[in-house]
C-alpha cells in the first residue's frame, strides 16, 4: 500500500494536494495530520478497484471530513469522490477519481 501525505492549498485548509510518498503506515500515522492511503476491493463480478482512504492524526467528526476536496495523487487533474462512509473517528471517507476510473472504463 502506498501513503500520500496530504499539504493544504488554501488559507481554510480544505483543498488538499496528495503526495506520493515511501512511508510506512505507521509513520504516516503518526507523522502526517492528513494522508491518503490507497486500497483494492473487489466488486462482485472480481474485478478489482483502486480507492483512496483519508485518515486524520487527531479525531474527526463526519461535517469535518465532508469538508474537504482532495487532488488525485496519481493524475493530479480530477478531485476526489467520497463513495464510502468514514469507519471511525480518524479512518475517513473511502474515496475514487472520476478521470482515473473514466481512464480505466475507456481502455
Amino acid at each position: 500500500m502506498a501513503n500520500y501525505p496530504l499539504h493544504c492549498l488554501n488559507k481554510d485548509g480544505t483543498l488538499l494536494n496528495a503526495q506520493k510518498s515511501y512511508y510506512s503506515d505507521e509513520y504516516a500515522e503518526r507523522m502526517c495530520n492528513l494522508h491518503l492511503r490507497d486500497e483494492v476491493h473487489k466488486d462482485d463480478r472480481g474485478n478489482m478497484h483502486k480507492y483512496f482512504r483519508l485518515h486524520a492524526h487527531n479525531p474527526h467528526t463526519i461535517e469535518m471530513a465532508l469538508q474537504y476536496e482532495i487532488h488525485c495523487p496519481e493524475c493530479n487533474q480530477g478531485i476526489l469522490k467520497q463513495v464510502g462512509r468514514c469507519l471511525n473517528f480518524n479512518e475517513l471517507g473511502l474515496y475514487v477519481c472520476p478521470v482515473c476510473d473514466k481512464h480505466r472504463t475507456h481502455r
